[in-house]
């Protein structure tokens, strides 16, 4: 007792580059004026540099700060802002999608087929059991929460978490309960050429004024 002093050691085996956590640590007394750290609040949350066996002391030179998490406001590319969108049964299969798909929105309504949105950028997928990841976004889609399951044990809807362009935010909050949701995927070798395709839309309809007295009505009729 004379030569030691409480402190703090490796309660396992411990991997270089762990985050270290409070389970991970033991009281014991270790050497007196050995520059060990005593203070465990000093070490939680810091990435270990070398690995550590059972019993070993931390030193200062050990540790380094653990790089900080990732928001998920960090993860929308720049001059976009974050949509969730529900797609339809039976379009293209969320669970083949990974983050970083670019994607056209087409809605079929009454009013017939419109383009909403376009070169829409997947983030992540929540529900149906999958959970797509952007490139280099550090982890933050796994904030995002799962959608909980029903009795039968099959997940209730899937949500797609998308970037888009501000200007296409209330064409996208427009779509209608009855309408039907279509997602144009974008090949990734033409995307890496710079020259995805375009998507023309066709007009199905034609848009009429109706004047009746004082009122006036617009009515769609098909072409």
């Amino acid at each position: 007792r004379m030569t030691t002093e409480p402190g703090w050691v490796a309660g396992g085996d411990i991997a270089a580059g762990a985050v270290i956590m409070p389970n991970m640590l033991k009281e014991a007394r270790v050497s007196d004026g050995a520059n060990v750290m005593s203070d465990p609040r000093s070490l939680f949350g810091k990435r270990l540099k070398i690995a550590k066996k059972e019993g070993d002391t931390f030193k200062p030179g050990d540790i380094a700060a653990a790089p900080a998490r990732k928001t998920l406001a960090q993860a929308i590319p720049e001059g976009r802002v974050l949509y969730t969108l529900i797609p339809n049964v039976g379009g293209i299969p969320h669970s083949q999608l990974s983050g970083g798909d670019r994607f056209d929105v087409l809605v079929t309504g009454r009013g017939g087929v419109r383009t909403v949105a376009r070169d829409v950028r997947l983030i992540g997928v929540m529900g149906g059991g999958a959970k797509a990841q952007g490139p280099g976004d550090g982890g933050a889609v796994g904030m995002l929460k799962q959608k909980p399951k029903d009795k039968s044990g099959s997940v209730a809807g899937v949500s797609l978490v998308v970037a888009v362009y501000p200007d296409d935010v209330y064409p996208l909050a427009s779509i209608g309960s009855s309408d039907k949701v279509s997602l144009v995927l974008h090949g990734s070798r033409d995307l890496a050429d710079g020259k995805p395709l375009t998507v023309r839309a066709v007009p199905t309809h034609r848009s009429i004024e109706v004047v009746s007295g004082l009122s006036r009505s617009r009515v769609n009729v098909r072409l």
